[in-house]
């Protein structure tokens, strides 16, 4: 699980490179969608659900767990889990609180 995480890590930090590198013309107040504000909202959060996950290895077992669940079951077993954990559940969405703000503002379609 170490190295999917520092896999993804790197991957962030590379991709957060290339989005920094590439100048945007959008205003600060639109929202900028595509694959080079996908990777800035990834590699934003990265490093924060890293931190929280090393910080609480059961959260991350859990994840683990759910994870490796059938795809079709994971739904219901990731809402028990944050009805069963509020503040965890809680800790766990601000530290991704980037990607959640681009899928709200983006729209799932651009990744």
């Amino acid at each position: 699980m170490k190295r999917t995480l520092v896999a993804a890590l790197v991957g962030a930090a590379g991709a957060a490179t290339i989005a920094f590198a590439i100048p945007g013309t959008a205003s600060a107040d639109v929202p900028t969608c595509g694959p080079a504000a996908a990777a800035a909202a990834r590699a934003d959060s990265a490093p924060k659900v890293a931190a929280y996950l090393a910080a609480h290895p059961d959260v991350a077992a859990e994840l683990a767990k759910v994870k490796g669940l059938p795809k079709d079951q994971r739904r219901a077993e990731i809402k028990a889990w944050r009805q069963a954990n509020p503040q965890e559940a809680q800790d766990l969405k601000a530290a991704r609180q980037a990607v959640i703000d681009y899928h709200k503002a983006c729209g799932k379609q651009h990744k």
